[in-house]
């Protein structure tokens, strides 16, 4: 069992999650959790999954990956190097000989055809252009239908067609936009942005379930901010989480596990928030309102 597993499996047993409940919020088999948790690489499929797994059951108990991966270094299984397939100069030349022979079958049956179709407009044309017997090119006259026409009667001008005034439909009032959700502006991973055009300062409020536990920490901006709320909050005793006139243009979110957060409220406006992925980076920014 490796330091790794070890740390993994104390982090699970505290947040009183199972092997079946880590299962099914990472989607992990069961067999590969305790795998990871005896360092029992071997069971994996392959050092390119064992590190993703790694990384996933992680994000799943609220744990810094970056800071996880430093940490437990010598823990980690290597990602082999795949071999590159190369062709061989003979097999190269080959397939390109191949093409431009086939190519060149083609060349005169294409030119053939083109000088078929060119002798074939010019003769066209040339019998078009021989005069045969000097035939009078002008016109019959149409023949007359024997009906005259009056010069001097008077013919009724068209009368005015008066217009029937449309009434005019009510349109109906749209509601003004700021009173729906709060959409995602952009999603980047695990990172997700919301904007939101105010001229006041942001507050915030989250509520956190019983069930299942979830990391929760806020701070201004960004990783190195500083905490505008406790870092493992104590849900019996703290919730909702409220922040009221924060003194930052950007709030952040971080959310260790998002199906254990109910919903949070950004100065009375709701989140749209995201099922995946499982631990979330919430940006919320304060745009000025025109």
């Amino acid at each position: 069992m490796t330091e790794l597993g070890t740390f993994l499996k104390q982090k699970r047993e505290e947040s009183g999650l199972t092997l079946d409940q880590i299962q099914q919020t990472t989607k992990i088999q069961k067999r590969y959790i305790i795998a990871i948790e005896e360092g029992d690489y071997k069971n994996l499929p392959g050092s390119f999954y064992a590190r993703a797994f790694i990384k996933t059951y992680a994000e799943s108990l609220g744990l810094d990956v970056d800071e996880l991966y430093e940490t437990y270094a010598k823990d980690l299984p290597v990602i082999e190097a795949q071999p590159s397939v190369q062709l061989s100069r003979k097999k190269t030349y080959s397939k390109a000989s191949e093409s431009t022979s086939r190519v060149s079958r083609w060349v005169p049956k294409v030119l053939l055809v083109l000088t078929v179709f060119l002798l074939i407009t010019a003769i066209y044309f040339a019998v078009r252009s021989i005069d045969f017997g000097g035939q009078d090119a002008s016109p019959a006259e149409p023949p007359s239908s024997g009906v005259t026409v009056d010069q001097n009667e008077d013919v009724p001008a068209d009368e005015p067609v008066e217009e029937e005034p449309t009434e005019e439909e009510p349109t109906e009032e749209e509601p003004p936009a700021e009173s729906g959700p709060i959409a995602v502006k952009e999603s980047n991973g695990a990172d997700i942005t919301y904007e939101l055009a105010t001229n006041e300062k942001l507050s915030t409020e989250i509520y956190v379930k019983e069930s299942p536990a979830s990391y929760v920490g806020v701070r201004d901006t960004s990783l190195e901010g500083a905490f505008l709320a406790p870092e493992y909050p104590n849900q019996s005793k703290q919730n909702p989480i409220v922040i009221e006139d924060a003194e930052t243009d950007t709030l952040r979110i971080r959310i260790g596990l998002i199906a254990g957060v109910e919903k949070i409220v950004v100065n009375g406006r709701e989140l749209e928030l995201q099922e995946s992925p499982v631990t979330q980076n919430i940006f919320v920014k304060r745009v000025d309102a025109e």
